[in-house]
């Protein structure tokens, strides 16, 4: 079964069923490669930062982001992402931080040069434990339409 882009409802919260337990070892190893401040990647130094501790890098939020988003337990009829637009880190994520995930779909329509296909922008948005907002972004993809439609 696949979510298409007649199945994408505007402005109608979802709520993800799953969650992501954030590891310390994760944290380390993506920052080590991608963005290895103090804080991301030496325990020590980051007890002593402002954080208090390890966080998490953008680099690797973003991927926890789209993760998350893909778990509604459906898949889409997805062609392409289009844009990543606002992403904003709203509060540190540690290490130990279990996420969840809700969105809404705030817009939409049919592609004007690709027919069958139809364009979703989705603004989701990610909570601690604490049910503290970390992290918003919206998303464009192309998703397919259930049946051929000529582009208007």
């Amino acid at each position: 079964m696949l979510k298409y882009y007649e199945d994408y409802a505007l402005n109608k919260t979802i709520y993800i069923p799953v969650t992501y337990k954030v590891t310390e070892e994760e944290i380390i190893s993506m920052a080590s490669k991608w963005d290895p401040q103090p804080f991301h990647v030496d325990r020590e130094a980051a007890k002593e930062s402002i954080f208090g501790g390890l966080v998490a890098s953008s680099a690797h939020i973003i991927p926890m982001f789209i993760w998350l988003g893909q778990q509604e337990g459906i898949k889409t009829a997805a062609v392409s992402a289009l844009s990543f637009e606002q992403m904003k880190p709203l509060l540190p994520i540690y290490a130990g931080d279990e996420l969840s995930y809700q969105y809404e779909c705030t817009e939409k329509r049919l592609s004007k040069s690709r027919p069958g296909i139809g364009i979703v922008k989705c603004e989701g948005r990610m909570y601690n434990q604490h049910g503290k907002l970390v992290f918003t972004g919206t998303v464009a993809s192309l998703v397919k339409t259930r049946t051929e439609t000529k582009g208007i």
